[in-house]
């Protein structure tokens, strides 16, 4: 089971890690020698692995400090030429997938090495690649890739993933792995044409499709690949834990309700954005950066967190929208009731269990109001009659888990 409505992958992943560990351990009681260095080695590479996973969620969370002017969660591309840094310029097309090394250099690790001393390696989504970057990057985005145990069979707690770590293991028969040229890591300056004779699962560089992943077993004479991995609910119960990410996208709520609340009066807005109109109320879908005129440094986050928001309009300009708004979900307090020409309304992430269950996967539900907004809001947006009932600001209550509750933001 994949409990991704705690921390999502991160308590599983982890929680594999030492379970692999634990079992490795107790190998180590046997007598024979040979299995016990087999097991050492294992148990060094599950502890690099997890040493290298900690550092591309850090990576993700702190992207916007190192990145000013972008957004937060995204990934390095991988190394593809075996000098310990992420490619330079772009890892193939945008939404397509890149396998290389570990970019330790771009990361400010060492060179993990796996227990049989082989560097290791790293497949990134496009959905979290940073260069070149997906459209949009926020909790709903996918993960692209699948794992599967050497049977074929989805890997309990992990049915997906954005991005994957691989230990190669021991050489099988027909790998070649050449030593280092002049590089830290063994292997050549060509990661795709070292592909072969590290991984052990036909893959590619260039992730074009959905791959699929195999965790391997160290004794299995043609799959000992071991893996780890992150998803998106990851680096989001990380980001969560932040103490600012709150602040972060309340301020893009904000100017987002500024920028929208400027442009209410030009003619012809309302037409262009408008998905639904009945009587004196138009909704729609929040507009991008470039229609509501936000600049540089707030474009990128302001695309990346749009598709979280709707908005409604009184077409007459007049204040015909009722809201019950309290302050914030952390700070309950007595709602007050408020008359508004337009609210701008955010859904928060989205509900996991139970009968107001969401589900942001395909083109469909991203389009449907209903996988974004609680009671009475998706109710009377697409009823176009009734009151609004929310939070003037974005809170996380409890940073294990998933903060839900709808902001909405009156534009008087």
């Amino acid at each position: 089971m994949k409990v991704r409505h705690l921390q999502g992958g991160a308590m599983l992943a982890a929680l594999t890690l030492l379970l692999l560990i634990g079992s490795l351990a107790a190998l180590l009681s046997l007598d024979d020698p040979g299995i016990r260095a087999v097991n050492r080695a294992q148990i060094r590479s599950v502890e690099a692995l997890a040493q290298a996973r900690s550092a591309l969620i850090g990576y993700a969370v702190s992207y916007a400090e190192s990145h000013p002017g972008q957004g937060s969660g995204y990934l390095p591309c991988p190394d593809s030429a075996n000098t310990g840094s992420a490619t330079i310029g772009a890892c193939f097309a945008r939404d397509d997938g890149a396998l290389g090394r570990l970019p330790y250099r771009t990361l400010g690790l060492a060179d993990l090495r796996d227990g049989w001393g082989d560097c290791l390696w790293y497949a990134v989504g496009g959905s979290v690649k940073n260069n070149p970057k997906p459209q949009v990057l926020n909790w709903d985005s996918p993960d692209p890739f699948t794992l599967v145990d050497i049977h074929g069979n989805t890997l309990t707690g992990a049915d997906a993933a954005a991005a994957i770590l691989f230990a190669p293991g021991r050489p099988l028969d027909g790998q070649s792995r050449p030593s280092g040229t002049g590089s830290r890591c063994p292997g050549s300056p060509d990661a795709g044409n070292d592909l072969p004779h590290f991984l052990d699962g036909n893959y590619a560089a260039h992730l074009t499709s959905a791959p699929v992943f195999i965790q391997g077993l160290p004794s299995h004479p043609g799959n000992n690949d071991v893996l780890a991995w992150i998803t998106i609910d990851d680096i989001f119960a990380a980001m969560r834990k932040r103490s600012d990410f709150a602040t972060q996208i309340d301020a893009v709520i904000d100017r987002a309700a500024q920028a929208l609340a400027l442009r209410l009066d030009n003619v012809g807005f309302l037409d262009a954005h408008v998905t639904l109109e009945a009587g004196n109320r138009a909704s729609g879908p929040l507009p991008d950066a470039a229609a509501l005129g936000i600049p540089s440094p707030y474009a990128d986050p302001h695309d990346n967190w749009r598709d979280q928001f709707r908005f409604v309009a009184c077409k007459d300009g007049s204040t015909c929208l009722i809201a019950d708004l309290a302050d914030s979900a952390a700070t309950p307090a007595q709602a007050v009731q408020t008359t508004c020409r337009a609210l701008l309304l955010f859904g928060g992430e989205r509900i996991r269990t139970g009968p107001l269950q969401q589900s942001r996967t395909t083109a469909a539900e991203r389009a449907d109001p209903m996988q974004y907004l609680e009671p009475p809001n998706v109710d009377s947006l697409l009823s176009a009659t009734g009151g609004f009932a929310g939070y003037r600001h974005f809170s996380i209550p409890d940073p294990l888990q998933p903060s839900t509750a709808d902001v909405i933001r009156c534009l008087p």
